[in-house]
């Protein structure tokens, strides 16, 4: 599964991420007691849904009409974007670099759509042939570790999840910052990872010599996120150098 990065804001691109944010804009409305459930699809036996109002439509402050609760069965509720790094950090020394690199590039290919179909009228996730077939590798890697991650349903849960960043961040559809949104949001969840995880391997490689630590990785992270307010995609080439050869210029 070799794939090309990704520059510029392809037509293919806006087209499927202004399908999206028009069908959900249009998805009908509950209350906060009781949110309209929308089914988008199933990943193995568990059902792929929002729930519509979501939390911030209830804000008083920077109320966002749009936003809606994302979910994959029961398996994600109340869960952050620190609760993915983390698990993205536990798979990372769980399973080999290859298939950790794999995963991070199906995760790049969601943020693009790359795997996403026109199926009836709408966008949805549909991984099929190979990408599919390395989905069902990596699975069988984690079981084997007896780690309990579903790769299917986690990607298909980003997949939803930046959709509503889409939707909140996007819904007028004239993209003048084409990346806020969906593109940031999936490139950030794969970034954060890979920069700690250079870092463990650092302090491992230097366990003998410490005062030799550079902390600047660490230090410049922390920087970015006081600046960005926890955005932090890294950059095309930067990306590729973690994940070749499965990501390529």
């Amino acid at each position: 599964m070799i794939t090309k990065v990704q520059k510029g804001h392809a037509d293919e691109v806006k087209r499927k991420r202004i399908m999206r944010i028009k069908e959900a804009i249009n998805f009908e409305i509950g209350t906060k007691e009781e949110p309209k459930i929308h089914l988008i699809g199933m990943a193995n036996n568990s059902k792929v849904y929002f729930k519509k109002p979501g939390k911030e439509y209830f804000r008083e402050n920077k109320r966002n009409v749009n936003d809606m609760t994302p979910n994959v069965g029961d398996l994600y509720n109340r869960y952050s974007f620190g609760d993915i790094w983390k698990d993205m950090l536990n798979l990372s020394v769980r399973i080999s670099n290859d298939s950790y690199k794999q995963l991070n590039v199906l995760l790049y290919r969601l943020a693009y759509l790359i795997d996403c179909e026109e199926i009836d009228g709408k966008i949805r996730y549909n991984p099929t042939g190979e990408v599919n077939a390395i989905i069902k590798n990596i699975q069988k890697e984690i079981d084997s570790k007896k780690y309990n991650f579903k790769v299917l349903e986690f990607l298909n849960f980003i997949d939803i999840l930046s959709w509503n960043e889409d939707v909140k961040y996007q819904a007028d559809c004239t993209f003048e910052k084409p990346k806020v949104g969906r593109i940031n949001t999936i490139l950030s969840l794969i970034s954060i990872p890979l920069i700690f995880k250079e870092f463990v391997d650092l302090v491992i490689e230097k366990k003998d010599y410490l005062h030799e630590l550079d902390y600047s990785l660490l230090i410049d992270v922390a920087q970015n996120f006081s600046r960005t307010r926890g955005v932090q995609p890294m950059s095309n080439k930067k990306l590729i150098e973690y994940l070749k050869p499965y990501l390529s210029e």
